[in-house]
């Protein structure tokens, strides 16, 4: 995995703002942002009305628990670098 680099700066607007609602509007299931800027994954679940109702934060070097989602998986972070 290479150094994040000041892309995701220029793309994070985007990701929290209408890369975020589009996909609520399209019902995708689960929207995960990994911000390398703040060092926090951000998971969105359960879409409605162009939003996401549920939104939790886990912080690089934590598990972030995915199982009984639709990818139903534990991702690891500690490895993710930090900008």
């Amino acid at each position: 995995m290479g150094r994040p680099g000041r892309s995701a700066k220029r793309t994070a607007a985007n990701d929290y703002g209408p890369k975020k609602a589009a996909c609520a509007a399209a019902e995708v299931p689960l929207y995960l942002i990994a911000d390398p800027c703040k060092g926090m994954c951000h998971v969105h679940t359960q879409p409605k009305e162009g939003d996401y109702i549920t939104r939790t934060r886990v912080a690089f070097g934590e598990d972030v628990d995915l199982t009984g989602t639709v990818v139903d998986l534990v991702l690891k972070t500690d490895g993710f670098l930090r900008d």
